[in-house]
């Protein structure tokens, strides 16, 4: 096996994916207007999982999607002081645009996916992660952020970056409809061990000391448990 996982946790990690997938496949005409619907619309979805690896293999596997009341600004200045009191750092960040390039004369259509972009990004201020315990890989896109696109991309960077076989890693994949098109950026956050020191207990420093904050264009974002409107089943 690539990874070792329980056969219960891969099919439950894949259905999960289907269901997400054939989510945003469904082109059955709605009522825009209707309570839910919008609301649907002007939420933040977000996919959490983890990610198993050992050298020259790695596995993605979403466990659970949740759907948040909105997308919120953090200031820089609060990401940084939540970060140093827990010991945690931002081991790099990268942004990504699809590409789709006309073959013109031949037969070979070449496809650059945001999420892949953003970590190729991502790779050119890349520290070292060797002796980083716990990682949290964040994706943040627009409504159109496909998940398959986004489990590949973080297989693909744990296998790019210096990380120890011991290391625990997260992810998160959120997107939201502010954010543009087509784009992609990620944030990778090494997480010290003092997130249980009670520094930062509740809302915006809560996520933050966990490890999820996004960075796009020099604004960060993150979301918050108390935001949480329900959880996609």
């Amino acid at each position: 096996p690539i990874v070792s996982h329980t056969q219960q946790e891969k099919q439950q990690a894949w259905v999960l994916y289907e269901v997400i997938e054939g989510m945003s496949e469904k082109e059955d005409p709605v009522d825009e207007g209707l309570g839910g619907v919008r609301l649907a619309q002007e939420s933040a979805i977000k996919i959490v999982g983890d990610i198993k690896h050992k050298p020259g293999n790695s596995q993605s596997f979403p466990m659970e999607l949740l759907r948040y009341n909105t997308l919120k600004q953090v200031e820089e200045s609060l990401v940084q002081d939540v970060l140093k009191k827990t010991g945690s750092f931002v081991l790099c960040y990268g942004q990504g645009v699809e590409l789709y390039k006309d073959p013109g004369e031949t037969t070979i259509k070449e496809v650059y996916y945001a999420p892949k972009e953003a970590i190729k990004d991502a790779l050119t201020n890349a520290a070292s992660a060797m002796d980083s315990e716990t990682l949290v890989f964040n994706f943040l896109g627009g409504d159109d952020l496909m998940c398959g696109e986004v489990l590949q991309a973080a297989n693909e960077l744990v296998l790019d970056l210096d990380i120890a076989t011991k290391t625990k890693i997260s992810f998160n994949s959120l997107c939201h409809k502010t954010i543009p098109s087509g784009t992609c950026a990620v944030t990778v956050v090494s997480l010290g061990n003092q997130q249980e020191d009670g520094s930062a207990s509740a809302g915006v420093e809560k996520a933050i000391a966990s490890g999820e904050i996004y960075l796009r264009d020099g604004v960060w974002y993150t979301v918050e448990e108390s935001d949480i409107n329900t959880a996609i089943e």
